[in-house]
């Protein structure tokens, strides 16, 4: 053993697999036998490479809850055969299996290892072999020891609330329902997504470690020339994602483990939720506050004081007598409505949820054969076992009791599964998932239970309404739960700090596959002030997911809560957001087809930069849009990092070439945000709910910079699945900008969508005089210029329009 494998933490009897050789051999995969373990590595796709390690003659079974697509192609492998290993190549990359003894690693398309198991230390498994309860179901903990390449910088690893890069850092993998206040150090929280990216000199590559049980990453932490991959049991199942790029990468993760679905257009709208809401009429009240304020909103939630005795999908008949007219009347206004429902069903012999449930052994049981019980909010209850597709159908079909009323969408709470005794506990590790006759120990499904349930949420959804798409959101989960529900990031603080922790973790969550994410603005626990919610929604609106949340008991933080100057500051922000509307769903639209995330951490478009690694107190939003908000008390200035490429300030028109450093002022109301040079920015005019009117006209917002850009406007109906047989608008849209003038080229639509408007302005930033001439069609055209902007007005009618602005 050498002086460097002496001086890491070696778990006791950890045993490493040894001397291998083949039993089965494919066109794109091999199988190997160690000792009692068995081995095999397989190509999936030319950048795609599965390997399994199944310890002690467990059968070679890989897990399945979160992978989406098993139809893959590897196309063609070439498989070398040399002296003591093999060598499967595809082109794009390769795998590399030495057998004397059992190492792996990895090759890019240019000859670089990466993820070469470690010479001494490889992989396998700890401890004796267990004898009886949860560790002999679980199995031994295996481990996977990997060098680290000199250089390389590691990101990802799902909902963290600490800084984006993970270099020298040790994550957990155990989903939990965190103390209030909980901070930065806490490396656990509500969802599980053991997704590691990894960076070096611009080149990425991708690896996720399949193994729902607790897992841990140690990232070069106790070693700086080492990565530690573990888990407490099950098989060591990784996947490993080539890249070269991290879009490459993200590309074919959600590939792997879904898509995240087209959403209903009201959804990338504001939303309002407290827990205050006790009554039909504190509903009512606020949202006629909303419009009558004239502040934009499309959503309001119900909270667990709809219910009646907290029993889900029932209606309290004292605080809330008429859903039906309820919901109707708030129709009429614009706003959906949004119900919390909870795993846990209440112990009560005349509920008909409960009964049926346990009448159907639908719930989960403890080791002797009980029903398992615990108390949540309705007292003492029964948890459904979700990992039973049964069950899941079950659950869904309970949806109708909402559904019917008029509920827009469905929000899964509590869903860790935390329970109340002990506070913020969980179910023990060998309560039992009976599973449909496929029963496993909570130890191998607590990870998962929150991806059950808004499975079976969704489901029942698509299946109550398949002509609605479905809106459901988790507090728990596990990777792949994006192609179920959108992530709200569980109870925050009305802190400065937790502002600030928003940025990274929201970055985190978009660099594993969860693009589709937000923090409650305002914070959930304490006390927000009319500053600090002012510049939440400052940084809140660039969100995907746009939602102000709070606690019972605490200061009311709707946008008007704390007078003037703050409600006309929110005001203007949420107006902005629902003018940003057709950017952000084409957005979406990009990340359903390629799992790109919406709001971006830096490094994701500027790669190559090493000076956005550490930049994760500002954010991209798509490619365009930069973002820094001011997250501490009484500032108004704040650095940015500019990176390269011509920006602009989107308030006060400044120009700034990057790679830049710059100091810029951003009183409230001014958050500082920019615009890249020459892309093109679709606005919608300013509504208080989608579908208010038509967002009619659209405005294509261009700062020409003396370059090129483009935009693929994506538009459909913005619900239902029309899109899906070609009834959707993808519109091009091109800049060219030089010192004789400017050119921008709308072209035809692809898709048989037809938008509802009649103009399209082009609106140009940023010029310095007046232009000699502006041509559109190659016709004169009576645009305006005033205060550095020329402004081109144009029938919508045409198919494809050409703007030239000559110098």
């Amino acid at each position: 053993m050498t002086q460097d494998v002496a001086a890491v933490q070696i778990p006791d009897g950890y045993e490493a697999v040894g001397s291998a050789h083949v039993v089965e051999q494919g066109p794109a995969s091999v199988r190997l036998r160690a000792g009692t373990a068995t081995v095999e590595v397989t190509v999936l796709a030319p950048d795609l490479f599965r390997v399994g390690m199944f310890p002690d003659s467990r059968p070679v079974v890989y897990p399945d809850a979160a992978i989406a697509r098993h139809d893959w192609s590897a196309g063609e492998v070439t498989v070398a055969d040399e002296s003591g290993s093999l060598r499967l190549e595809t082109g794009a990359a390769a795998v590399v299996i030495d057998l004397e003894p059992l190492r792996i690693g990895f090759r890019d398309a240019v000859g670089r290892p990466f993820l070469e198991d470690d010479p001494d230390l490889g992989m396998g498994a700890a401890g004796p072999p267990p004898l009886g309860g949860v560790p002999a179901a679980l199995g031994r903990p295996v481990y996977m020891y990997k060098r680290r390449v000199p250089g390389e910088r590691y990101f990802g690893c799902g909902e963290r609330t600490g800084g984006l890069e993970k270099t020298s850092s040790h994550q957990v993998f155990w989903n939990v329902d965190p103390p209030v206040g909980h901070n930065a150090a806490m490396n656990a929280l509500y969802t599980s997504i053991p997704f590691l990216l990894a960076l070096r000199e611009g080149r990425a590559w991708g690896l996720f470690f399949d193994n729902p049980c607790r897992s841990e990453f140690d990232l070069a932490r106790r070693d700086s020339s080492r990565l530690c991959f573990s888990a407490i049991g099950g098989d060591l199942v990784y996947y490993v994602f080539s890249g070269p790029s991290l879009r490459d990468v993200l590309d074919r993760y959600t590939d792997l483990t879904g898509r995240t679905p087209m959403p209903p257009l009201w959804a990338l709208g504001y939303h309002q939720s407290s827990w205050n809401y006790e009554t039909a009429e504190d509903v009512e009240a606020v949202a006629r506050a909303f419009r009558e304020r004239d502040i934009p909103c499309d959503a309001i939630y119900l909270d667990i004081d709809y219910m009646d005795g907290f029993r889900v999908f029932t209606w309290s008949p004292e605080r809330f007598p008429d859903p039906d007219g309820l919901i109707a009347r708030l129709g009429e206004q614009g706003f959906r409505v949004v119900t919390i429902v909870d795993p846990g069903v209440r112990v009560d012999e005349s509920y008909s949820v409960y009964t049926s449930g346990r009448d159907a052994g639908y719930f989960c049981r403890t080791p002797t054969g009980e029903e398992y019980r615990n108390v949540v909010w309705p007292g003492v209850c029964a948890f459904p076992d979700f990992s039973d597709p049964n069950v899941r159908a079950w659950w869904g079909d309970q949806h109708a009791a909402l559904l019917d009323r008029g509920v827009a969408g469905i929000w899964c709470d509590m869903n860790e599964p935390t329970v109340f005794i002990p506070s913020r506990g969980t179910l023990p590790d060998d309560t039992v998932h009976p599973g449909g006759g496929h029963a496993r120990l909570h130890a191998q499904v607590h990870n998962l239970y929150g991806n059950y349930m808004a499975q079976a949420t969704r489901e029942g959804l698509e299946r109550l309404r398949p002509d609605r798409r479905p809106f459901v959101i988790s507090r728990a989960g596990y990777a792949g739960l994006q192609r179920f529900a959108l992530q709200w990031t569980g109870d925050n603080s009305a802190w400065w700090e937790h502002l600030w922790m928003s940025m990274p973790q929201l970055q985190n969550m978009g660099l594993s596959g969860m693009a589709w994410a937000g923090v409650d603005i305002g914070g959930f626990s304490g006390d927000a002030t009319g500053e600090l919610l002012a510049r939440w929604v400052e940084f809140g609106i660039f969100q995907p997911y746009c939602r102000n949340h709070s606690e019972k008991g605490t200061t009311r933080q709707e946008p008007w809560a704390f007078g003037e100057p703050y409600e006309s500051i929110i005001r203007n922000m949420l107006k902005l957001r629902q003018r940003l509307l057709p950017y952000l769903y084409t957005l979406f639209e990009e990340c359903h087809r390629t799992g790109a995330p919406i709001l971006r951490p830096l490094l994701f478009e500027y790669p190559e930069d090493d000076a956005t690694y550490s930049a994760d107190d500002e954010f991209l939003v798509g490619d365009r849009l930069l973002v820094a908000p001011i997250t501490r008390h009484g500032q108004s200035y704040r650095h940015v990092y500019l990176p390269a490429g011509t920006w602009f300030h989107l308030w006060r028109g400044e120009r700034y070439e990057g790679p830049a450093d710059v100091l810029i002022h951003a009183p409230l109301g001014e958050p500082a945000v920019f615009v890249r040079g020459d892309a093109p920015v679709p606005l919608w005019p300013a509504m208080n709910y989608v579908g208010e009117r038509p967002a009619d006209p659209l405005t294509l917002l261009i700062y020409p910079a003396g370059g090129r850009g483009a935009l693929e406007l994506y538009e459909d109906a913005g619900d239902g699945y029309a899109y899906l047989q070609g009834e959707y608008a993808r519109t091009r849209v091109t800049c060219r900008s030089d010192d004789a003038g400017i050119i921008v080229e709308i072209g035809a639509r692809e898709g048989s969508f037809v938008p509802e408007r009649t103009r399209v302005v082009v609106e140009l930033r940023g010029l310095e005089k007046a232009p000699s001439q502006v041509l559109v069609d190659g016709q004169p055209d009576e645009a305006t210029f005033d205060d550095g902007t020329v402004t081109v007005s144009l029938d919508a009618s045409a198919e494809a329009r050409t703007v030239e602005v000559r110098r």
